[in-house]
């Protein structure tokens, strides 16, 4: 399913209009029709906006492994959600925290 048909899926099932999701999500009315309508491709931030103002992870609207040759791990898809909870601060830290580790055991 296309991310504009997943959209508009999850965005009904909630008893959502799309002037309640973009307010929820804080972009535009036209923003969310043009997703929809697959007129435009949203950004991740976008994304990461309307996943939380749907209440759910950002894998369940975008499902990473559809755009994978090698579909995730259980814990890789685990981070991904961890760290798209997180604030801007907090994901800088931990990519910070996990270079070190990384340059640690090379």
């Amino acid at each position: 399913m296309d991310i504009g048909s997943k959209l508009r899926y999850l965005r009904k099932a909630r008893h959502l209009s799309s002037v309640e999701l973009a307010q929820r999500a804080n972009v535009s009315q036209s923003s969310i029709s043009d997703i929809e309508c697959n007129r435009r491709s949203p950004r991740l931030n976008t994304l990461s906006s309307l996943s939380r103002a749907l209440g759910i992870p950002l894998s369940e609207l975008l499902p990473v492994d559809d755009l994978l040759e090698h579909p995730l791990k259980k814990e890789e898809r685990e981070l991904l959600e961890l760290f798209d909870r997180m604030d801007g601060n907090q994901q800088q830290h931990l990519l910070e925290f996990l270079k070190s580790l990384a340059a640690v055991k090379g």
